[in-house]
């Protein structure tokens, strides 16, 4: 497989929404320890990085979900519902 067909929308969409599943636990979690860090120090980076680290997980909540509508169900799935 080439960068080029990976790329393609409709290939590898789990492996793709996997990524950005992962990008945005993290972006969440940095999220997390800047507000937590912010309400004990009160430093203005911590809250502006709060803000842009919430604003990042929820833009990878949104392309998580792109990923996963693309997916098709897998034919051995299908086959075992019906």
């Amino acid at each position: 497989m080439t960068v080029q067909t990976f790329c393609r929308s409709g290939e590898q969409e789990v492996v793709k929404g996997s990524v950005h599943a992962v990008t945005g636990l993290l972006a969440l979690v940095m999220a997390t320890y800047n507000a937590t860090a912010w309400c004990y120090r009160r430093q203005p980076h911590l809250a502006t990085n709060a803000i842009l680290y919430g604003v990042v997980c929820g833009w990878e909540i949104k392309q998580t979900m792109h990923h996963v509508r693309r997916c098709t169900p897998c034919e051995t799935a299908t086959g075992a519902a019906a």
